[in-house]
């Protein structure tokens, strides 16, 4: 139930559906890859690379979208992301992007959910610079926090008091900050068929998010009616999905690329995201 609940809480970017990304190869093989360990002398070490500046297409002030989350049909909990002006690290400035999640109802009183996801997103570069991850879930507790130097290309775990420091492939996100840099991909000119990888660091590990752009539909919900890509994460089968076509995102079709709809068929029941509410803030231009 843990993991089905932060499926279902980040919406596009499935924690399952990883593919295995070698230091020293492209090909896509099962499982994560788990970037070694280096000592702190050594990070210190690494040379500066100066840092990109990506395209933006989907600028934001502020941001508040609030779903609502079925297990078949049970209300079983509220998922909020919230973007909004950030700190600044070395003079760049950031987005801070905050999901959170908690469980309603009688889904409550049987298995209680309160998680928080924290990025802070370069405003100019679109990877992150910070990630804070605070879960309780039924008798489970996790705090970890993740800092990024993405001139060094590293990233420095902290948990429980220790560090880990531990060197990633360029502009690697984090699960929010993902999010964020999939919705200013250029969605509207990838063919149907075509697919869309992110490089993802999470738990320790490096990963390959991977989504194919299966067609466009209109669609119904309770923030009201959007056009959409339709977009199924290539899964691994057998652990949560019977197969591929058993994970659908909807994502609308306009400059916003918001997160609609999320359904999912699991080995055991459904789980149905559905776009509650929004609150927007004007779009600003990000400077360059």
């Amino acid at each position: 139930m843990r993991t089905t609940f932060s499926l279902v809480l980040f919406l596009f970017v499935a924690q399952m559906a990883w593919a295995e990304m070698p230091p020293d190869s492209t090909a896509h093989k099962l499982g994560p890859w788990r970037p070694d360990l280096i000592s702190p002398d050594s990070a210190a070490a690494l040379p500066e690379l100066p840092l990109r500046n990506a395209e933006i297409r989907c600028a934001l002030a502020r941001e508040e979208l609030i779903y609502t989350v079925r297990y078949g049909f049970i209300s079983a909990g509220e998922a909020r992301l919230v973007t909004e002006p950030g700190p600044t690290y070395d003079g760049r400035p950031t987005f801070r992007v905050v999901g959170t999640g908690r469980s309603t109802g009688a889904f409550d009183l049987v298995f209680k959910v309160r998680d928080h996801y924290e990025s802070h997103v370069d405003q100019f570069g679109l990877f992150p610079h910070r990630f804070i991850r605070r879960v309780k879930e039924g008798g489970y507790r996790m705090e970890r926090e993740v800092t990024f130097d993405p001139r060094r290309r590293l990233a420095c775990t902290e948990e429980k008091n220790s560090e880990k420091f531990q060197v990633l492939p360029a502009y690697c996100q984090d699960l929010v900050s993902a999010f964020h840099f999939a919705r200013n991909l250029p969605l509207d000119t990838l063919p149907v068929g075509g697919i869309v990888e992110i490089t993802t660091f999470l738990d320790g590990k490096v990963h390959l998010v991977r989504a194919r752009k299966v067609g466009q539909e209109h669609i119904r919900v309770k923030a009201g009616g959007f056009d959409c890509w339709l977009f199924k994460p290539i899964v691994q089968e057998g652990r949560i999905w019977a197969d591929e076509d058993d994970l659908t995102i909807y994502v609308s079709a306009d400059a916003r690329r918001i997160p609609v709809l999320v359904k999912s068929n699991l080995l055991v029941g459904s789980v149905r995201l559905e776009l509650l509410a929004q609150n927007l803030t004007k779009s600003t231009p990000v400077p360059q």
